[in-house]
């Protein structure tokens, strides 16, 4: 095997650390909520906050890799989420549970805005396109590992044992990374047009606003779904590892979907018709599991469909930022991107208190449905003229 592709294993080894360590915590939820006494809502806003960092570092990320090293700020980053994962799971309260999330988070934030570069540096043309999908991937298929160690381990020994595996995974990532990863033999130097925001015209300005929207809206109802459909199964009378099972198996079906939708919408003709259709087709799926109907079908279905639209979703910048702005263009997406998904689990949280877990997943299927209008109000303004607005 080549150093390319020995590279990649590290960095998505890495990556998977990172969607295990976020799930780790709706995984483990029925066991945390009563021991530190909190409610749906602030479980969410729990969960949420392993995002929150990105608001502040996912911007400067590329900056910090360019001063200090790519290698070094992935190990840096895999550090704070073992230290993260530790504390929280010797937290005494909710605010130390909070400062700990937050911790973890910063460390993936670091972990998540330079793997994708080290990645881009590696490859090129259609090697780079099958390489991204499988970092990419790298997301759920750490969410379907906690899912399905999580749970049944904080059942057996206690939910901070659960939290710590999310702590020996990410030092396994980084033991991985400093045994395997090698720097590509000429990487490409930075620029300062590459990464200041002066770089950034107006008209690409604008076409980030809205092109941020339907990635993000898109993985807020996925992590809504996938954070509080364990508790949501559980108190239908499901067994916690059964309801964690079922789960994996709509982010297994996710990760198939995410690697057949990237070939599908490459040969298709209309790939917006087949990201709207995925997406309504998808939010059905939600509301008939929200409707009690035997979930493993829905299961199956809505991940399989829900994956199709991602690679289209995360590759809208693409479409109009220039090489001189893409640094810091896609720094400005990935904020966008960890702004709402800090927010919106809280808010699916909430809801879920009030009117109980159905409520979270219709939250979840008018998020995803919202990225539907999202899509066609970026294709109208990319199509119109540069002075226009």
């Amino acid at each position: 095997m080549s150093q390319r592709w020995r590279s990649l294993l590290a960095l998505t080894l890495a990556r998977a650390a990172m969607g295990f360590q976020f799930q780790s915590v709706a995984a483990a939820s029925p066991f945390i909520d009563q021991s530190l006494g909190i409610d749906k809502a602030q479980l969410g806003g729990l969960i949420g906050l392993y995002f929150l960092p990105g608001i502040v570092f996912a911007l400067p990320g590329g900056l910090l890799g360019a001063r200090f090293g790519d290698k070094r700020l992935v190990l840096v980053g895999l550090a704070l989420m073992s230290a993260g994962g530790l504390w929280l799971a010797f937290a005494g309260s909710p605010v130390e549970a909070s400062v700990a999330r937050i911790v973890g988070g910063a460390g993936a934030v670091m972990l998540n805005v330079l793997v994708t570069k080290m990645v881009a540096d590696w490859f090129e043309g259609k090697e780079r396109l099958l390489a991204m999908s499988i970092l990419i991937n790298a997301w759920p298929i750490g969410i379907g590992i906690a899912l399905l160690v999580v749970g049944p381990l904080s059942q057996r020994a206690g939910w901070p044992w659960g939290i710590v595996s999310s702590a020996l995974f990410a030092a396994i990532g980084g033991i991985a990374m400093l045994a395997v990863y090698r720097d590509p033999p000429a990487p490409a130097p930075a620029t300062a047009a590459g990464v200041g925001l002066a770089a950034v015209s107006r008209r690409e300005w604008q076409l980030l606003g809205i092109a941020s929207l339907p990635w993000l809206l898109y993985n807020a109802a996925f992590q809504v779904v996938i954070s509080f459909l364990p508790t949501f199964f559980a108190e239908r009378g499901l067994a916690i590892a059964s309801a964690g099972s079922l789960v994996a198996l709509n982010v297994v079906m996710f990760v198939v979907g995410v690697q057949a939708g990237g070939l599908l919408l490459k040969r298709a003709g209309r790939p917006d018709f087949i990201c709207v259709t995925a997406i309504v087709a998808w939010c059905a799926t939600l509301l008939l599991i929200a409707a009690r109907l035997e979930p493993l079908p829905w299961i199956v279905l809505g991940g399989l469909l829900g994956g199709l639209p991602a690679a289209a979703f995360v590759s809208l910048p693409s479409e109009f930022l220039r090489p001189a702005s893409r640094g810091a263009g896609m720094g400005v997406f990935y904020t966008v991107y960890y702004l709402g998904c800090a927010i919106l689990p809280s808010v699916a949280g909430k809801l879920y208190d009030l009117y109980g877990g159905h409520a979270a997943l219709w939250a979840a299927a008018a998020m995803a449905f919202a990225s539907v209008p999202a899509l066609r109000v970026f294709r109208r303004m990319l199509a119109a003229p540069a002075s226009a607005g």
